[in-house]
């Protein structure tokens, strides 16, 4: 009886090990043929999207959508390289009027005797007697130098506070000449003032 149930013992967990045994065979086989099925699923997939493109109409859908994107795509860099070239011009018109302008008032003040010339040699910050460019003749000096603030990216706003506060000092200057009579003598220390504030702004300008 003992060895009959030791023997019975033994097939009953050889009969478990081998259920077992196909268990996990069953349950691999199960999880590969899934992954093969999603493979096969997502290559269906991607194949029936190839054939669509490759068909006529995908051909046009395709070609319409990289056209459109394409010629906006051009447009804008068309349009941004305009805006560009055109703030270029326009800066260095206004660089060159500022140059010009400043270099007017310094050859006035140096061949000025009187007061009244002192004035018409700082008539500059205001107006241009002969400018570069017609459209800014009328234009003040600070008034240039604000729009090319605003033409230059990245400019340091330290050099742009002292260059405006050049420009503030000078116009002072030149409102304290207009209590003066135009036939006093224009003294040593009135041209030197006027003269150094010029060059100050001219340095800055031109750094």
């Amino acid at each position: 009886m003992e060895v009959n149930k030791a023997i019975d013992d033994t097939r009953r967990r050889e009969i478990e090990a081998e259920e077992e045994l196909r268990h996990q065979v069953r349950r691999r086989l199960d999880v590969e043929h899934g992954i093969v099925a999603a493979e096969s699923a997502a290559q269906g997939f991607g194949k029936k999207v190839l054939e669509f493109f490759n068909s006529t109409l995908g051909m046009w859908l395709l070609s319409s959508v990289v056209l459109t994107g394409g010629a906006a795509l051009i447009q804008n860099i068309q349009h941004n390289h305009e805006i560009e070239q055109k703030n270029r011009e326009q800066l260095s018109t206004h660089r060159f009027e500022v140059t010009h302008r400043l270099d007017q008032m310094e050859y006035s003040l140096r061949r000025a005797k009187t007061v009244g010339d002192a004035k018409a040699a700082m008539d500059g910050m205001f107006k241009s007697k002969f400018p570069l460019s017609p459209d800014l003749q009328n234009k003040s000096l600070g008034s240039l130098y604000l729009t090319m603030l605003q033409l230059v990216s990245g400019t340091s706003d330290k050099k742009s506070t002292e260059v405006m506060d050049f420009i503030r000092r000078l116009e002072e200057a030149e409102l304290a000449l207009q209590a003066l009579p135009d036939d006093k003598p224009l003294d040593t220390e009135q041209r030197e003032h006027l003269r150094k504030l010029l060059n100050s702004i001219k340095n800055l300008h031109l750094s």
